[in-house]
Order: C-alpha cells, then structure tokens, then sequence
C-alpha cells in the first residue's frame, strides 16, 4: 500500500509539465524501490542496509536514463557517470529557473521528477512499512502536492490534492486494520463472499470520517480565497491584497506569462499617468540570450557605481538631437511583485525609494534587495520620435552588438527556411523586420493562448507548423528568424499600453502582459516591433511599415512615437475603445462597482439556488429515458419520481412497503380526495400490475400522469416547503446517499484486498 501511495501522490507533478512522457520513468522508480524494500524485510534484512540499497538502485535507474550510453555493457556504471551527473542536474537546475509551467521533459527535468518520485517512495517505505509510522508517512506524500502548489502561486486547481491526500487515507486504514487485525478475532461470526472476516460498524465510520475530513480539506480551501479576495477584504472589483494567490510574481521575467493572459481574475497590475496623455508599452525586462531552449536574460553584473539615483546613461545606438522627454508617475498595486521595475523604454531619471540598479545595455532597473510591490515612484523616458525611412537608411549594426545575432549552431530547418522564403525580396535589414513583421500580422496565424507555452526550438518548429500561438511565441520567433538574417534581436517582456481611465491615466492589468521583438538598427538603438496579430496588439507601429513607394510626396506623415509607445492615430477614441488589446473593460475610478456586483451577486445566487432543481429535473428525465418501453421500468420510475415527491411535500416514505400501503399511507398523511386520490390510486394500480402481474400492459400517459400528481401535491404545500423543495429536492438525498454507499462499499473493498491477495497466493502455493 505504501508503493500505491506513493505512486498517486507524485499525480500533482503532471500540473508542471508538457506531457505524461515522464510517468512510466517515475514508476518503474517507485516499482524498485519498495521491491528492494519488500525484499529487504523479507529476509530479515537491517532496515539501514536496506535503505543503502534503494538509494543505490535509484542511482542506478537515474544513471540508465540520462548516462546509458557511458556505461559499461549498456548497464553498469563507469566512472563516467559522476560528471554527467553533475552536467544533467545542473541543466535541469537552471530549467527549473527560468522555464516557465508546464516545461518541456528535458534530461534535467527528467532526472528531478524520477529523483523526486523515488526520494518519495524511500521516505514512505521506510516510515509506513519498516517503522510502522504511517502517520509520518503523510509528509513525504504531501511533497509533490507542495512543490506544485508553491511553483503555481496558489492557482493550483483542488483536484491534485485528492491524489495524495487518498494514498494518505488509504495508507492510514490499512495500518489500522493491521493494527485491529492484532488484538485477536472478531467475535462477530459473519464472513463476507471472500472468506474474509465482514468489515464492523467501527471501521466503516472511521472511513466515513476520512472521506468527511477529506472532502473538508478539498471544500475549504476552495471556497475560502473567493471570500478572502471579496467579502473579508473589503475590496472591490480589480483590487485585492498580496499573498492571497492572486499576486503575479515576476522573480523570472517571462514565468507565468501565459498564466498572467489566461487568469480568471484580470486583476489590477499598475497604474501611470505619462505626461503627454499617451499609451505607452511598459517593459519590465529584456531577453538577450537564447541557448536553443529558452529566452533568458544574459550575465549582467550591476555594481554599486550603476544606481539609478545617480541618473541613467543614453540608450545604446541612439543618435537623436535633443528628443523630448515624457514624465511617468507609476503607482503599483498590491498584486504584483517583481525586483525588476516596470518603466517605459528608454528612461533617463528615476526617482524611487531602496536600492535599484540599472544595466548599461539594456537600461533594465533591477534590484537584489527591493520588490516594487505597492511602490510609487515616478520617471522621465525619452520620447523618440522615429520614422521608417530613417531605418532603412541605417548603417551596419555597431561590432558592440554582434553577439546579440548568436544562435545556437542547428536550428529547425523550417525556421531558416520560412525566413529565408519571406524575406527574398527584401534589400535591407529594415525590408526583412518589416516583412517579417507582415508575414506573422497576416491571415496565416492565428492568436491562441492555449498553446503550450515554450520557447525551445522544437516549440517554435511547431509553432510555425501549427501557425497557432500567442505572444510569447510570436515575439521569441521573429527574434530568432531576425538573428539569423544577422539583425541583432532580443525580446522584452512587459505590458500592453492598458485600458485609458481619463486625466492621463492608464491602468494595467494582468490580461495586458506582452512580449515583443526589439530590433538594433544603428542610430535609432532598439526598436519595438509587433509580430503579434492585431486582434491581440491592434495596430503595428507606424515606423515598422515598409513604405509604399506609391505614397504621394505629398501625403501628410503619420504621427510617429517612441519605440515603446504605439502610433498615436486615433488618439481620441481610445478612451472608448481598447484598441492595443488592454484588460478590456475597466470602469473609470469615478463610477460605482457596486451596481455590477449587486447584480452578479443576485445572478449568482439565482444560478446556485437553481441549480439543485435542475438536477433533480435532470436525474427524472435519465429516469425515464432508460426505462424506455420497458412497462416494469417505467412503472418502478414512475414509483421511485411519487417517493421524491411525498418526501419533497415533508412527508415521511416507507421504502419496505407495499404499493397498496404506501397509497393508503400517503392518502391518510396528506388528506388528498378528489381527482388527486383517483390520480394516486391509478398510479398505485399500476404500480401493483407491473410488479406482481405476469404481463402488465404499457400505460401510454404514465410519465404525464405521474408528473401531474407530484406537481400538484408540492402545490398544495405550504410556500416554505416548496422553497425547501426546489433548493434541495429528495432526489438529490438519494444520490448522496447512493454515493456514500459506493464510497464505503469500495472502501470496504480496499479493506479486504490485503488479505484477498494473501489467501488468494495461498491458495496457489498449495
């Protein structure tokens, strides 16, 4: 039983993950260890020993799955294993850093998984089976379900708790059978079709009290943040408190991107007020490395002397003649935690209390000490005012730059290939990002956020197979296909512009994160583009479109803008309209939440209250459709639809008796006459020829005659009850009870396979 738990409890695990290719590894990991274990109490050997010997064979099963190829005969270990050890685990480390969830089955990830699995199974074999303390064995179990809880940030769904939390119950009633098992034989005489010993009245209320507690642990937790997030805070529509599993937490700048886009709750992130009224895209942080599995930022050490209290240094590559200068004053809420500061690009001052540093090269503001939780601090960016003609007339990247056009040395041929193909008519660096940018604006891709998130290459290869994927996919895609044409790419992770909230103001919320492409082009620095489509970003930025040369010369110019502000075409209807794909319906700060939540509490509460007689209404119709034309199964639905009926009018049902003595008893209880006693003995009659007749004749208006007399009895009660009727009808009773009963019973089960097992391989060695 011990092997069984252990196996469910590492069922959480699948949560982080891409895909279940990793399973049977962990299994044949739990398999050996508590075989070496069985073994090992088998033949009386020291549990120590037997310890050594599981740590020992999981070793060994690690090594075949990441070092097969260094060992000798393809089974033995060799001294080559301890440096590929120590070469896979340091890789999974650094995947477990920066991958964002679910991660691809990497070796590294691999050998964690397996090394947690069976680091799992060893704590529960030796706690459960060798030291008899079951109930420390529930820590072990609850390992896998913490670790993906913590990693989720509270947004695990309640699901992965059953898992561990049964093997741990059901871990608990074998030992205790055990336990019972010793003190003797059960006076009660009475066997069960096994041959075993029938279970008591003592223990099957004991599991009744684990599945109790059980669905309370479940129940608890589920309910409890709604309340914590509304009611007990005291806080309305977007707002909320940190720690309460709704704060987004950014220590990797692109974990939890598609989390972030895909949440229920679209809660508030950060409000700025920029003094030219405009939508600007805030960065938190750029991606300058790509080491064929992910974007990550590069080495970047920040000493003392680069404190952004001392000012900020001119952005890479610019070479602009006085730019105007936008001022920020930022205000972040209470629902996101970061140490890197969200800013437009490029700032030039920062005024911020703590200790906040900036990197030369990509005027990222850091900090090791300070979290930008709640903080309020204002900033001054430069306003750069770009047009498409002056990238096309860039000179040659700065050799400064050159590293940020490496790749690793084989890409998917589709990548190089697909870039290649858009870009052949291109002359230009200018010509390819514009093309570039078109071909993934255009009708053949498609904005999806239930792609799996991942930036690996293979994940981009299927990308572009697919032509499906949402930011994080387009941006990382065009950065490398741009690399490859050697412009220097990186990707930023930050925020959409946000919905407007009027007097200057933006709000940013947790629908708004973003990733795009930033492209060098000497004289201009780093440009955004927007390879995402325009359902998600709207318009691409003006200076990113390769201009017509049948533009007339006469053409007033499109307003430009920075490289992280969007074209400020159509300014003024903004306001109404999210047209950079923001949060999307946020009320100015003027108006009242509280009609919208008076009316979702009623709506919600209708729908509660209505849903139990929809089930019922439900159940009674599966009733009739699976008695069909069968005149016995119709009647016993029919009969089974009176009882709920009876029961639902407060009145108390016989199941024992009779249909003759049930009518009369019903008769008497109620005082019915008239119609409604002919209505109930004709249902009676019928009832009677159905069960106790050789032949019983279809009664044609059976279901019509039946519902007519349940409706009219429930009418003929008081308001009270009917009330009691519709919120919690009998028929619901019947399934929770019929529930229980099949719990219990597969408890009982469960209970006696032991010992089944045990006589059944008795009975085979005799």
């Amino acid at each position: 039983m011990g092997g069984i738990a252990a196996l469910v409890s590492i069922v959480p695990l699948l949560e982080l993950t891409v895909d279940a290719s990793w399973v049977a590894q962990a299994v044949l990991a739990v398999v050996i260890v508590v075989a070496i274990g069985y073994t090992g109490r088998y033949f009386r050997v020291p549990a120590v020993l037997t310890l050594l010997a599981q740590i020992l064979a999981l070793t060994w099963w690690i090594g075949l799955l990441i070092a097969a190829d260094l060992a000798w005969f393809g089974v033995f270990p060799s001294t080559t294993w301890p440096a590929r050890f120590i070469d896979v685990f340091t890789q999974g480390a650094e995947s477990i850093s920066v991958l964002s969830t679910p991660v691809p089955i990497t070796d590294g990830i691999l050998v964690y998984l397996v090394a947690g699995a069976g680091g799992i199974a060893i704590f529960v074999d030796l706690l459960a089976a060798a030291l008899r303390r079951s109930v420390l064995a529930g820590v072990p179990l609850a390992a896998a379900y913490t670790v993906t809880a913590s990693i989720e940030g509270g947004d695990i769904g309640w699901w992965w708790f059953v898992p561990p939390a049964a093997g741990f119950m059901a871990l608990l009633v074998v030992e205790s059978r055990a336990r019972v098992s010793a003190w003797g034989h059960p006076t009660d005489p009475h066997r069960n079709a096994s041959g075993l010993p029938a279970t008591n009245a003592l223990a099957r209320n004991g599991r009744r009290v684990g599945v109790v507690a059980l669905s309370a642990a479940i129940a608890v937790p589920a309910f409890a943040p709604v309340l914590t997030d509304g009611l007990v805070d005291g806080r309305g529509g977007g707002g909320g408190g940190s720690g309460d599993g709704r704060t987004i937490r950014t220590d990797n700048p692109i974990l939890d991107l598609q989390r972030n886009l895909t949440r229920p709750d679209n809660v508030d992130v950060l409000r700025y007020a920029a003094s030219d009224e405009a939508p600007h895209y805030i960065r938190t942080v750029t991606l300058d490395a790509f080491d064929g599995e992910v974007w990550k930022t590069s080495d970047r050490p920040v000493p003392e002397s680069q404190r952004v209290a001392d000012g900020m240094p001119e952005p890479p590559g610019l070479d602009l003649d006085d730019p105007a200068e936008v001022e920020f004053e930022f205000a972040i809420t209470d629902n996101y935690s970061s140490r890197w500061l969200p800013l437009a690009y490029p700032a030039q001052q920062i005024e911020i209390a703590g200790d906040w540093r900036y990197d030369v090269t990509t005027l990222d503001v850091v900090s090791t000490d300070e979290d930008v939780l709640g903080a309020d601090y204002t900033a001054v960016s430069l306003d750069i005012t770009i047009e498409a003609e002056q990238l096309q007339e860039a000179r040659s990247p700065n050799p400064d730059v050159e590293e940020l056009t490496e790749l690793p040395e084989e890409l998917p041929a589709i990548v190089t290939d697909l870039a290649d193909e858009v870009t052949q008519d291109a002359e230009d660096d200018f010509a390819k990002a514009a093309a570039l940018q078109q071909w993934f604006r255009g009708p053949a891709f498609t904005y999806d956020l239930s792609t799996q998130p991942g930036t690996s290459s293979s994940a981009l290869a299927d990308f572009l197979e697919d032509r499906r994927g949402y930011c994080e996919q387009f941006a990382a895609t065009m950065a490398i296909m741009a690399r490859y044409l050697d412009i220097p790419a990186r990707v930023a992770v930050g925020f959409t512009p946000g919905t407007f909230e009027g007097g200057g103001t933006w709000l940013v919320r947790a629908h708004d994160a973003h990733a795009w492409p930033e492209l060098y082009f000497e004289g201009a620095g780093w440009v955004r583009f927007e390879p995402t489509p325009a359902s998600r970003t709207g318009t691409a930025p003006s200076w990113t479109i390769e201009p017509s040369p049948d533009t007339p010369d006469d053409q007033p110019d499109e307003p430009d803008a920075t490289s992280t502000a969007d074209s400020r075409d159509n300014l003024d209807q903004l306001p109404e309209d999210d047209l950079l794909g923001g949060g999307g319906g946020a009320t100015p700060t003027d108006s009242s939440p509280w009609p919208q939540a008076v009316a979702l509490a009623l709506l919600g509460a209708f729908v509660l209250g209505s849903t139990p007689s929809a089930i019922a209404r439900l159940r009674r119709w599966r009733r009739w459709q699976r008695a069909g034309q069968d005149t016995t199964a119709a009647a016993a639905a029919a009969w089974s639809e009176v009882s709920e009926a009876v029961r639902d009018a407060g009145y108390s049902w016989n199941p024992a008796a009779t249909p003759r003595v049930a009518g009369r008893t019903i008769a008497t209880s109620t005082g019915i006459s008239g119609e409604m006693r002919t209505l109930l003995d004709h249902l009676v009659s019928v009832v009677e020829r159905a069960r106790y007749a050789r032949s019983a004749e279809p009664v044609p208006e059976l279901r019509t005659d039946t519902a007519l007399f349940c409706r009219s009895l429930l009418r003929s009660q008081p308001v009270h009850r009917r009330a009691r009727a519709f919120l919690w009808p009998a028929t619901l009773t019947d399934a929770w009870t019929n529930a229980a009963q099949k719990v219990s019973a597969a408890l009982d089960w469960l209970d006696d396979a032991g010992p089944r097992l045990r006589a059944s391989l008795a009975r085979s060695r005799r």
